[in-house]
């Protein structure tokens, strides 16, 4: 079918069906942005890629609501400005695939944490926005304009403003063929460190259930999939002798000596090894032992059968069970990745190889797919960040239903506390009013009428002030 036979009808079809994605994709980004800069809870590593990758699907959705608006004048800025943004932002989406896929490679084989993992996010920028800025701000300026020539870069695709027609091979070469060497290399990692990751989940869930031997375990890491970090605190003990701990001279060391001629020396009976290292067997610096004096005969418990194994065991697993999930949600992605790319991508080498014809359902799903990078984005990060999206949403509704202090208690607390200030005030008016009547009271023999309010305090007042008067008569 030539571009040329396309009706009026099936033209405003595509408009329609790329703002509408648009839109969707746009709220799926918003949510993103939002919980992401509010709440602490979506702090993991991989949802941080999926913010900084909101702003570029945010900005390829501002490029598909323009739709076919300025396909009437190519030359005009907005055309040249929608497939400026086009050309940058679409194929960043599939960049940042990579980036996740490269996390999940360090993570797995040289035991990156979450800090090592942010300080790769300043390559992942320049990667994902730079390399695709060159090329696209370097078309605005192509323009073949000899007798018989191709014209600019950027004109009329069908869809929307980006590489004309004339310049098709472009597409392929600086757009879909980087997109498409980007999911290889992402689908070899995922093969790799996938193939590796499931052995050993296998091996240790065989172990769980059969085996009485260790495994051989995933070495130590960080859980990149965990927004937070915890750090084990493994407390050591060990009984000197056996004649007991004085915890006396805790609470009476100053008549414990006093009673005595000597000073009582420290016993270092019992000691308390407290290590934030549990990889590291040895005592550290930061190891601290505290001596402890009692009279209490501590019995150690019987040990435990095999501890060392027993926790190495569930470290193994738990180390395991962390880069599993972490694995499993980068595949997510990756399998929204390629059902974005596929169709977009057979559309347009089926315009190389038929040239001046199209495919109507091939365009019809490329106008469906491509808007919704942002959509799907953002519903794997409410899959991976279910729970915290729970507890946010419903802090967010609590928050708007929060009932007021007047409907609980019945009535204003302002008012209240204007009522109580009133009381107050005239309290304190009748005590000073009493004062006044007393001191009166030693000179005229008068007596107020707020004597009720008198006080101890007020007497002895009202007494020193007489007591001069007093003397002058005698």
């Amino acid at each position: 079918m030539n571009a040329s036979d396309l009706t009026e009808r099936q033209l405003n079809g595509f408009s329609v069906i790329e703002r509408v994605c648009s839109v969707l994709s746009l709220l799926g980004c918003l949510l993103v942005i939002i919980t992401f800069s509010t709440s602490k809870s979506f702090h993991k590593p991989i949802n941080r890629l999926v913010f900084y990758a909101s702003f570029g699907n945010m900005m390829t959705n501002v490029a598909t609501l323009m739709a076919r608006t300025y396909l009437g004048d190519t030359n005009s800025a907005g055309c040249q400005f929608q497939a400026f943004l086009i050309q940058m932002f679409m194929p960043a989406d599939a960049f940042w695939t990579l980036a996740m896929a490269v996390n999940v490679y360090l993570t797995f084989y040289y035991k990156f944490d979450s800090r090592k993992l942010r300080r790769m996010e300043i390559p992942y920028l320049l990667c994902c926005y730079g390399i695709p800025f060159i090329v696209a701000i370097t078309y605005i300026f192509i323009n073949d304009s000899s007798p018989g020539g191709r014209g600019r870069m950027y004109g009329n695709a069908t869809l929307w403003c980006w590489i004309s027609p004339g310049w098709d091979i472009w597409r392929i070469a600086t757009f879909y063929g980087p997109v498409w060497v980007v999911i290889l290399i992402t689908f070899f990692i995922y093969i790799r460190a996938g193939s590796e990751i499931y052995k050993k989940h296998k091996q240790l869930h065989d172990f769980s259930s059969y085996s009485h031997h260790d495994p051989e375990p995933m070495p130590p890491m960080d859980d990149p999939f965990s927004a937070n970090k915890t750090t084990e605190i493994s407390v050591t003990t060990e009984t000197a002798n056996q004649q007991g701990i004085d915890l006396a001279p805790l609470g009476r060391r100053g008549q414990a000596q006093g009673a005595t001629d000597e000073p009582a020396q420290p016993n270092p009976a019992y000691s308390v090894t407290i290590s934030s290292d549990k990889r590291n067997k040895r005592q550290s610096y930061n190891d601290v032992i505290l001596p402890i004096q009692s009279n209490v005969v501590i019995e150690a418990p019987p040990a435990p059968k095999n501890p060392t194994n027993r926790l190495r065991r569930r470290a193994a697993y738990e180390a395991n069970n962390a880069t599993w999930s972490y694995t499993k949600c980068a595949i997510l992605f990756f399998t929204a990745m390629l059902v974005t790319w596929i169709p977009s991508s057979a559309n347009r080498v089926y315009s190389v190889v038929h040239v001046n014809e199209i495919s109507l359902p091939l365009e019809y799903m490329s106008a469906f797919v491509l808007p919704l990078q942002g959509f799907w984005n953002a519903i794997i990060y409410v899959v991976t960040s279910w729970k915290a999206c729970k507890m946010f949403f419903t802090d967010v509704v609590y928050a708007s239903r929060r009932p007021r202090m007047q409907d609980i208690v019945g009535f204003s607390p302002s008012d209240e506390f204007s009522k109580m200030s009133s009381s107050v005030r005239g309290a304190a008016g009748g005590v000073v009013g009493g004062a006044a009547g007393v001191g009166g009271g030693g000179r005229s023999g008068g007596r107020s009428e707020k004597k009720d309010y008198e006080t101890e305090s007020m007497t002895e007042l009202a007494n020193s002030s007489t007591r001069p008067n007093s003397h002058e008569r005698s």
